[in-house]
């Protein structure tokens, strides 16, 4: 199996329920060609760098996704097929994958999200008033 990334651009005029139904529709495409689906990221309504089809905006949405060759060839196919795509584009990121270790290197994500938000340096934690005013110092203040 491959690790591909695949951006897509949808019909920035269709309804919000008509969005997720072509984005659920490709999505089930990597699922029905033996794919699977790591990540799905939607970039929302932003404008395009250039006209396309006499739009100036699009709809951005992102997937990452491991499966053979043949998921892509099929993915691409129906993207052209659709109307409602105006622009996409597929990338290989990775020739071999280990679909265990990019599991668990996902589920490891959210955990380190909050070690991420801790300051880098203890000396710069902000100390709450009450404990400065137990201790009976007085702050240090800056001029």
């Amino acid at each position: 199996m491959r690790r591909y990334e695949s951006v897509f651009v949808i019909n920035p005029d269709l309804m919000d329920a008509e969005i997720e139904a072509t984005i659920d529709k490709f999505t089930g495409i990597i699922s029905s060609q033996d794919g699977t689906l790591f990540n799905r990221e939607n970039w929302g309504r932003r404008k395009l760098a250039y006209r396309i089809q006499k739009f100036t905006r699009g709809y951005y949405v992102l997937t990452d996704f491991a499966g053979e060759p043949a998921v892509v060839s099929e993915l691409e196919r129906n993207y052209k097929l659709d109307d409602r795509i105006i622009r996409f584009l597929t990338i290989k990121t990775s020739d071999r994958v280990d679909l265990e270790a990019i599991k668990a290197e996902l589920a490891a994500k959210p955990a380190a999200l909050p070690e991420a938000e801790k300051p880098a340096d203890e000396s710069k934690t902000p100390v709450p008033v009450e404990a400065i005013e137990s201790s009976g110092e007085t702050p240090e203040t800056e001029v």
